[in-house]
């Protein structure tokens, strides 16, 4: 009998400590953080900042000319863009290429690529962001927030994938 109501104690005290951990989990799942602030030169020589595209949905896409799958996932990046650039939607494609626009100006063009394309020779904004390695993507809301973040290549273009950027764009 005593064992009976042990086992009960410490099965209720169990259950609420998991309780406690799933929603202290959740709750810091819905902290937000905030995406840094930054201004880089455009390919245009405009200075652009990330607070210039509060209010849409901001897809910042760091690359370099270098790196095979980051020139493997532009193609797709371009087929979003013009899909989606007339909705609250804005891409920034962030090189870290060290000779700024002489290597990276070519390769846009060659590539018939229309979206902004910023400078970050010294990896202000890419340390800004923690980047550790190449293509890394983020996901910006309308209030500024990290909402998404993606190490590696990535088709974008993929029915999936456009499915899921027209749903969150229709809000």
């Amino acid at each position: 009998m005593i064992f009976a109501k042990k086992t009960t104690l410490f099965f209720y005290l169990a259950s609420a400590f998991i309780l406690l951990l799933f929603f202290s989990t959740l709750a810091q799942a819905e902290k937000l953080t905030p995406a840094p602030e930054f201004t880089l030169k455009s390919l245009t020589g405009e200075k652009v900042s990330l607070s210039q595209h509060r209010g849409n949905y901001v897809l910042i896409n760091f690359w370099a000319t270098w790196c095979g799958p980051c020139k493997m996932e532009m193609p797709s990046l371009e087929t979003l863009y013009q899909r989606f650039k007339l909705k609250n939607f804005s891409l920034l494609a962030i090189s870290n290429d060290m000779f700024g626009a002489k290597i990276a100006e070519p390769f846009i063009k060659a590539n018939n690529l229309s979206f902004p394309v910023l400078l970050d020779q010294q990896l202000q904004a890419s340390n800004k962001f923690g980047v550790v390695s190449l293509p890394t993507t983020f996901m910006i809301d309308p209030e500024g927030n990290i909402i998404g973040e993606l190490r590696g290549a990535e088709d974008w273009a993929t029915p999936d994938t456009l499915l899921y950027f027209e749903n969150l764009l229709g809000k």
